[in-house]
């Protein structure tokens, strides 16, 4: 049986020494955030330094035939520091690469860059720039926090699982781009093609970081997300693809574009919302922040579950332990691309 991408970075973390050995501190510093989270941190002066890596490769992440290289530069920096929204840190500065075939192409993907840095705040401190065959940028984002950064990690039995917004509108917007074109997609999902070209910084979770226990972006697509939440914490969790908020735009003409459109807003990615989660007695007042599309199980749910015969999805976790991710209703078709 194939090894999934949560599988082979588990490995990853393991031949690091990560998880064998749960590190608590780094050169002397006290770490923050555990390995296996959107980002890294650890405390140096009184503050939390959060930091985050990401990278766009051309006809991966980006395509030139419906994207301008300026929207291609500001789509990639967005996507990059929402690593560090998700932990409920403001981004203060960004190391950039960048390659590619052709200077002045180069050069525009950066002014892209540059704006959005600019609208959104973040210093750009240096990096790196080499010809090759593709483009490719690449940004190694950082921020300072009063506070503990929030992390994939303190999910614990009842907690209830929410969305920051809207999702499928970014595989709404890529697929009506690849098959009518960017004319027809700004006519008819304006507000999806915007979503997919400047992703959303939800900055709203900074002000209800008090009541945040988990977080982390759902740039692999809700499930996906929700999946990670459980291998990192060995807990299971019940997922509610019937829940998942819907544009007008994505209700309207999702269905003219997929066979299964539940299941592609649900295992999508793309969309970069917030994936939070929060005591059972906040869940009523944090919905106002995002929808409730999960709950973490407790043994005796899961053994519940099990019983009734709910759909699952079985992952390894962190400790090599089996986890469950249940679906009461039917279990979904999985749209979600390997990064490797």
């Amino acid at each position: 049986m194939k090894e999934t991408e949560i599988e082979r970075i588990i490995k990853l973390g393991r031949k690091l020494g990560w998880i064998r050995k749960r590190l608590s501190h780094i050169l002397g510093l006290r770490i923050s955030t555990p390995w296996g989270s959107d980002s890294f941190s650890f405390k140096l002066n009184g503050k939390h330094l959060v930091l985050s890596s990401d990278q766009a490769v051309e006809k991966v992440h980006f395509d030139f035939e419906f994207m301008t290289p300026e929207e291609v530069g500001e789509r990639a920096l967005r996507c990059a520091i929402s690593d560090i929204i998700a932990t409920a840190t403001y981004p203060g500065f960004a190391l950039f690469n960048i390659s590619g075939k052709d200077s002045r192409v180069i050069e525009k993907i950066g002014d892209g860059v540059i704006a959005c840095a600019d609208k959104i705040g973040v210093k750009l401190i240096g990096g790196d720039i080499s010809k090759s065959d593709i483009y490719s940028l690449s940004f190694f984002v950082g921020g300072f926090s009063s506070f503990k950064p929030i992390s994939r990690f303190g999910a614990k039995p009842g907690y209830h699982i929410h969305i920051t917004g809207t999702v499928g509108d970014s595989a709404l917007a890529l697929a009506v781009l690849k098959q009518k074109g960017r004319k027809y997609a700004e006519k008819h999902i304006p507000y999806a093609l915007e979503k997919f070209l400047k992703p959303p910084l939800r900055t709203s979770i900074c002000r209800i970081r008090k009541n945040i226990k988990f977080s982390a972006d759902s740039s692999d697509g809700p499930l996906r997300t929700v999946e990670w939440i459980c291998a990192v914490n060995g807990v299971s969790a019940e997922f509610f693809p019937e829940r998942m908020p819907f544009s007008d735009e994505f209700l309207r003409y999702a269905p003219l574009f997929f066979r299964d459109p539940q299941s592609v807003s649900a295992t999508w990615g793309d969309d970069y919302e917030i994936v939070f989660g929060v005591k059972e007695s906040d869940f009523l007042s944090m919905r106002k922040f995002g929808e409730v599309i999960g709950i973490i199980l407790s043994p005796y749910d899961v053994k519940n579950a099990k019983r009734k015969n709910y759909p699952f999805k079985k992952i390894k976790s962190f400790s090599g332990e089996d986890v469950f991710v249940f679906f009461t209703l039917r279990k979904v078709r999985e749209f979600t691309f390997e990064h490797f």
